[in-house]
């Protein structure tokens, strides 16, 4: 694909797409670390190619932290066939745009939904674009549910985490306080 008349924020979400559409292709988009060990060889600057941009680095890391819940968001609002069973180009331009449409909240949703449709129309089949269209506005529907669920999941962790630090302080002091 020519990245002539792309702007720099779209090449970088060419260049995301490329490497996680890569890392599925070598069968390792199945698992973070699989992303992850593309991510670290895509990093790795050869006379081949220039560096990844930092936004594409951003969006490989969020996909990879993110990685179950897209997929498992991508699988519920696929229709008519199951997630896994998409052109693989498809699946890594759907991945990046439902992390930039969940958790990037730099870039509104319909931007994301039109960069991830306008790059679907150069690089994939004739149908793809409308399927990549109605499944990301299913999911930009249901963004603000995720998004609500991530967050009471933090919070819940938090206090968990915060009770813990309790406990082990009061632990602590009663080490320090000597028995009579």
């Amino acid at each position: 694909m020519n990245n002539r008349g792309f702007s720099s924020r779209t090449r970088a979400r060419k260049r995301a797409i490329d490497t996680i559409f890569e890392a599925d292709q070598r069968g390792r988009a199945e698992s973070a670390a699989g992303i992850n060990l593309m991510l670290e060889e895509r990093k790795e600057i050869t006379a081949a190619q220039t560096p990844l941009p930092e936004y594409s680095i951003e969006i490989i890391e969020g996909v990879r932290d993110h990685l179950i819940e897209i997929d498992d968001l991508l699988d519920t609002h696929t229709t008519g066939r199951t997630f896994s069973r998409l052109p693989a180009v498809d699946r890594a331009i759907l991945r990046v745009a439902t992390w930039e449409i969940i958790w990037n909240e730099t870039v509104p949703d319909i931007t994301a939904i039109d960069e991830a449709v306008r790059i679907t129309r150069k690089i994939s089949t004739d149908d793809s674009p409308a399927l990549v269209n109605a499944i990301l506005d299913a999911v930009r529907r249901d963004s603000k549910n995720v998004r609500d669920t991530d967050a009471a999941v933090e919070a819940a962790f938090a206090e968990e985490d915060e009770e813990d630090f309790i406990d082990l302080d009061e632990m602590l002091s009663e080490c320090d306080t000597p028995q009579s």
